[in-house]
């Protein structure tokens, strides 16, 4: 009986169950080598998208839902560069396929936001009636003015198209349809 208690005795004080408190000094084990991030690196910058519900900014968007009636329209801010400005903007090497191979890079946001729309908003599509091209830079979408009765039955068509919006105070007050071939 004295053999299996002084036994479990030594199992204890072995295993460090002693009565002397931890050495917190120690230092942690190392981390991999491959985890640890280098220090000389930079973040690499990520997109970052519109906050249309306050104070003014411009974004393209995809539009899910559109209501004139109630002044409101349901958008998701999206990223719509060209392969260039977007290779350049998030510093991705030259010989990426968006670089080199895509015109426009787009990216969404996954996120759905409720937008009032100004009484005073303007909208813009990117060809006019007689069939020319109205565009300065297709990341502002279209310059030929539109009623907002002609946005509408387009929209009816396009669920879910890009439209470059711009917002002031929160409201959009300017809708311009996008190009995308």
């Amino acid at each position: 009986m004295k053999r299996k208690l002084l036994a479990v005795l030594l199992v204890l004080v072995a295993g460090g169950c002693g009565t002397n408190p931890p050495d917190v000094s120690a230092s942690p084990p190392p981390v991999p080598a491959s985890s640890a991030p280098a220090a000389s690196r930079k973040p690499v910058p990520q997109p970052r998208f519109a906050d249309l519900t306050q104070g003014s900014t411009t974004s393209v968007v995809k539009m899910h839902g559109y209501d004139p009636e109630n002044a409101s329209a349901v958008v998701e801010p999206i990223i719509f560069m060209t392969g260039d400005a977007y290779c350049r903007a998030f510093k991705i090497k030259r010989t990426d396929g968006r670089c080199v191979h895509a015109e426009y890079v787009t990216e969404e946001s996954h996120t759905k936001v409720t937008v009032p729309i100004a009484a005073t908003v303007k909208y813009y599509t990117w060809e006019d009636s007689n069939g020319d091209v109205c565009i300065d830079a297709p990341e502002k979408g279209g310059t030929c003015p539109m009623t907002e009765r002609e946005f509408a039955g387009w929209f009816k068509l396009n669920k879910e198209a890009m439209v470059a919006v711009a917002t002031e105070n929160g409201e959009l007050t300017r809708m311009a349809v996008v190009y995308t071939p």
